[in-house]
Parts: structure tokens; sequence; C-alpha cells
């Protein structure tokens, strides 16, 4: 009998726990133009995030409140990061396999950060505007042209 009040209790703590993440994830994901992305360093280590390695981070979800990339990590309890970032270059193709679960067309974009760290974030190509944030004009790098008309003569 107490096995079971047990078992009941860890099993309402974990549904409990799990409701909570999914709300905390909805909340972030309804608060401004949040788009899933994977994350690593591009050099050394951050300061404000000293475990980021140079291997592709799990999905995450991210967005941008004004010049601050707020990434919301860990699938359970969810923490949030805020890097105040810069975006160094445009936005450049990565191959399918280089970043997976990115999507059919990933993109990808180098940030700086103020402490002297680059990271590169890489999200599906539908996600271009929401990976540059107010940095729009680095979204104009590496479109498709334009078709050419053909000259009548």
């Amino acid at each position: 009998m107490l096995i079971s009040l047990v078992i009941v209790a860890l099993l309402a703590a974990a549904i409990g726990a799990d409701i909570a993440a999914w709300r905390s994830r909805r909340r972030f994901v309804d608060s401004g133009e949040a788009f899933r992305c994977r994350i690593r360093t591009c050099g050394y280590p951050s300061s404000t995030w000293p475990r980021l390695g140079r291997r592709w981070s799990r999905r995450m979800w991210a967005t941008w409140i004004d010049d601050v990339l707020t990434v919301r990590r860990g699938p359970v309890f969810g923490r949030v990061i805020s890097l105040r970032a810069r975006v160094s270059a445009g936005v450049y193709t990565l191959a399918t396999g280089d970043a997976r679960r990115c999507g059919p067309h990933p993109i990808a974009v180098c940030l700086l950060i103020p402490d002297g760290c680059r990271m590169e974030i890489a999200t599906d190509g539908e996600a271009r505007l929401a990976l540059v944030g107010p940095y729009v004009a680095a979204a104009v790098n590496d479109l498709p042209r334009a078709p050419i008309r053909r000259r009548q003569t």
C-alpha cells in the first residue's frame, strides 16, 4: 500500500513538472517572435555562457528583444540566458548534415558578444528574419537571385 502511494505521488510530481515546463515554454514562445535554434561557440567560451561548447547544442528557443538575444534552454527546468549580441556578418547557408534538426535548409549567423566571444546560431531557412532580429540588413545577404526576364528583340 505504501509503495503504491509513493509511486502515485512520484507520478503526480512528474506530471506536474511536465505541465509547468510546457506552460513556461509556451509563455516564452508566445512572448515574441521566437524561433527554434542550435548554438555553438566559434572561439573561446563566453563568460556569460561558459559551458557552451564547440559542438551544436540541443534545440532551444530564442527571441530578440531589442539588441539582446534571449535564449531559453533546458527541457524541463527552463533557464533564460540573455546575450547582448551583434550580428558580425550576413546570413549564410549550412550543409544539411552540419546542423541536424534545423530544417531542410539550415542557415546560420555569427554573433559577437561584448566579452569578445563569437557564437554561431543556426535555424531553419524559414526563420531568416527572426534569426537576425534588429539587424535586418544581415538577412539580405545570401538570398536567391531574382529571375531575369528575357530580352525581347
